[in-house]
């Protein structure tokens, strides 16, 4: 994987998030983002160049997953070939949507398999499309600056705990996010809250 970026640069790093984000699976997104940022942290590109590369690459392919879900998604998906070899998954990511709502789309972004069919299976299911590109684009954007961060200063070890824990490498990350986000709502709340 290092060759290969260090030959073909940022557009192989685009193109692989993109197309995993969008739906095609086998494709190692999670390490090529991490192995751009060691590069990065050797010189080879600027970091903030990789997490922009990559997070809108997550982003616009997640858009275009979620618009051939929504647009030709369900027809395919109720052949009996697929069926039998997707239905169970689809379930399950119905499911999902059905217990967490549009922040399951945030969450599978960082669950191996799940952030492959996440984006497809939210348009089949037809999410709100305004709830799926808000809580996409959070979760593209948390998975390139969380991936990309941890490359950049973990160096060849972020790649091992990055295939060996996923989403648990990420879990100092996580508590910080929310501690933000929780302290950003009570702020917003507070502002919101008529003066006596």
């Amino acid at each position: 994987m290092t060759e290969l970026l260090d030959d073909y640069g940022l557009f192989l790093l685009f193109g692989i998030i993109a197309a995993q984000a969008a739906g095609v699976a086998g494709l190692p997104g999670k390490t090529s983002l991490v192995t751009a940022a060691i590069l990065a942290a050797r010189g080879h590109f600027a970091i903030a160049d990789v997490l922009v590369v990559a997070a809108v690459a997550g982003i616009l392919g997640g858009y275009v997953g979620y618009g051939i879900g929504r647009l030709g998604g369900r027809p395919l998906l109720e052949r009996p070939s697929v069926q039998k070899r997707l239905g169970r998954a689809l379930r399950l990511m119905e499911k999902l949507f059905e217990q967490h709502g549009a922040k399951a789309v945030f969450i599978a972004r960082f669950l191996p398999g799940a952030k492959v069919v996440a984006a497809p299976a939210a348009g089949v299911g037809d999410m709100n499309a305004a709830k799926f590109a808000f809580w996409h684009a959070l979760g593209a954007i948390g998975f390139a600056v969380g991936f990309g961060l941890a490359g950049y200063y973990g160096g060849e070890g972020a790649i091992e705990l990055a295939e060996r824990y996923g989403l648990y490498a990420l879990v100092p990350l996580g508590l910080l996010a929310a501690l933000t986000w929780a302290l950003y709502a009570v702020i917003r709340r507070r502002r919101a809250q008529p003066v006596t």
